[in-house]
């Protein structure tokens, strides 16, 4: 043996030897909370059927044959238990064969808890795992009684966390503003943000409330509010408000922004409110179809439109799309890079990458990642400046992320993106801003 590599090895060996040990007594603390449903389950009449537990990894679908039990047994019970922080879903499987199975029952975990319960039809034969984040271990415990257990919730209230209190009546809503006021504000926001403001859109809803509208957008970011007229005040309502049960609510308007070529979405407003917007950056001119829903029968819909452009610091070499999605993340947060050239450009692919970067002593920097190319999942960006850490904790629809730090008297640093994905690279740029920007007053 090489006298030189013995430290390397004997590290090694200590790394492997605690990860075992980690992974042993994870799986012995579920095997104890396996325990208790069993325990519970069988005082309460049930037949326990042996099963062994599954390891899942993020994405893993696994296949879980039941044996049948002797007797009349009505109700099949399944409970899967994992770690607090692991993700998964489960579905019985009907069927012959893997090929053609019918999934029933879908159902996901929650604080590591998921259970299944079936009384009726054919006995269950295979339960099919699928793991949706993390991994780890899961206990699967499987038990057939005459009558529903109890369910794994009040064997484990210490993961239901806690009786939520009941909800509070908010009150009556408050009259809208007339929907002329309602623009306006809406335009005048969109000018305290650097927007430029175009002509008002008008649609017409259908009797259902819905409608599709359409607009040419530009190569750049597009805010599109849309505004509900009220229907009119009658006995049945007011403001804008259905009296129901002597109670007020107020109509909901949800839209979507489609690109017209593919009916790719670009843009989603799903809140509970009397309004929508829609938030969207494109690299080309693009065809947009406007779909909204919730409005009232045959009621005019007024469309705000602001626009801002590209900036031209953008890099250009990952292509317009890559620039709209960048351009699209910066703009969220209110940041811009103006006209600068980033002081550094970068590409990778998926996984953790770090990224060493040589700062400049006293400056401010604002860093911005975008998915190039490919199926992204979920990009994150952190900043690691000595002791501190900055990290992008909104995101923005899982491709593209932007982190702002000053460096104080560091002159290294280390930028690190977590991109999960598939066949997928991303784009980073940083920037060197005003010294002392992004630091609060003292």
């Amino acid at each position: 043996m090489n006298p030189r590599r013995a430290p390397s090895l004997v590290v090694a060996s200590a790394l492997l030897l605690g990860m075992g040990v980690g992974t042993t007594t994870a799986r012995a603390d579920l095997r104890e909370v396996a325990a208790r449903a069993r325990l519970e389950w069988r005082n309460a009449g049930a037949v326990l059927v042996d099963t062994s537990p599954r390891f899942l990894f993020e994405g893993d679908t696994v296949t879980i044959r039941i044996p049948p039990t002797p007797g009349s047994a009505r109700c099949t019970t399944i409970g899967f238990i994992g770690a607090r922080g692991v993700s998964f879903h489960a579905q019985i499987a009907q069927g012959k064969g893997d090929s053609g199975d019918d999934l029933i029952g879908k159902s996901a975990s929650m604080a590591g808890l998921l259970e299944l319960v079936r009384c009726s039809g054919a006995p269950v034969e295979r339960v099919i795992l699928t793991g949706d984040a993390g991994r780890g271990a899961v206990e699967v415990v499987v038990a057939r009684s005459k009558a529903p257990l109890p369910s794994l919730r009040t064997v484990f209230p210490e993961r239901t966390g806690g009786v939520l209190p009941p909800t509070q009546e908010p009150g009556t809503f408050p009259p809208l503003p007339p929907i002329g006021k309602r623009v306006d504000v809406a335009e005048a926001r969109a000018r305290a943000d650097g927007g430029t403001v175009e002509k008002r859109t008008g649609w017409e809803s259908a009797d259902d409330g819905s409608g599709v509208g359409e607009m040419e957008l530009e190569a750049g970011c597009h805010r599109i509010e849309l505004f509900a007229a009220e229907p009119p005040t009658s006995p049945r309502t007011t403001s804008g408000s259905e009296r129901r049960g002597g109670r007020r609510f107020r109509f909901d308007l949800d839209a979507e922004l489609r690109d017209g070529d593919d009916d790719r979405l670009l843009a989603r407003d799903r809140t509970d409110t009397a309004d929508a917007r829609l938030d969207a950056c494109v690299g080309g001119p693009t065809s947009g179809n406007v779909v909204f829903v919730g409005a009232g029968p045959r009621a005019t819909i007024v469309g705000m439109h602001a626009t801002w452009p590209i900036p031209e610091g953008l890099p250009r070499i990952w292509g317009p799309d890559a620039r709209a999605k960048m351009a699209a993340a910066l703009l969220a947060r209110r940041l811009s890079p103006k006209d600068r050239a980033p002081v550094l450009v970068v590409q990778g692919a998926s996984g953790v990458t770090p990224v060493p970067v040589e700062l400049e002593a006293g400056a401010c920097y604002v860093a911005v990642v975008a998915v190039a190319f490919g199926n992204a999942r979920g990009v994150g960006l952190r900043a690691i400046i000595g002791g501190n850490e900055s990290a992008d904790e909104r995101g923005h629809n899982d491709n593209s992320g932007v982190v702002a730090f000053c460096t104080h008297e560091r002159t290294r640093g280390r930028l690190e993106v977590e991109a999960r994905g598939i066949r997928m690279a991303w784009g980073l740029a940083l920037y060197r801003v005003e010294s002392g920007a992004w630091e609060l007053p003292r």
